[in-house]
């Protein structure tokens, strides 16, 4: 199951704190060494992919309940053959 977005955000966070007490820059102003970019790069492309994932599986799920819709409605619509029948049935005594 994909993380939603307040846990992506919470496994940054904790990582980009972890990495500044690694580093020993608690200043708020303070700059994270360059070794710190590849994770966070890597964190923001895993959580990218994730919701890119999740969005075309949401869409698949969509177009999919759309078109069990139109079937079960057309399905309805169109009559059956007994049916069908049973009316011929009735408009032949009807005009005989």
């Amino acid at each position: 199951m994909a993380r939603s977005n307040e846990e992506w955000a919470a496994l940054l966070g904790s990582t980009l704190c972890k990495m500044a007490r690694v580093y020993g820059t608690d200043a708020p102003n303070a700059y994270l060494p360059e070794e710190c970019y590849p994770v966070i790069e890597k964190t923001f492309d895993v959580a990218l992919e994730q919701a890119r994932a999740e969005g075309y599986a949401a869409a698949m799920r969509d177009l999919q309940q759309q078109a069990r819709a139109t079937r079960t409605a057309a399905t309805r619509q169109r009559p059956s053959v007994i049916g069908q029948l049973m009316r011929s049935f009735a408009l032949t005594r009807h005009l005989a």
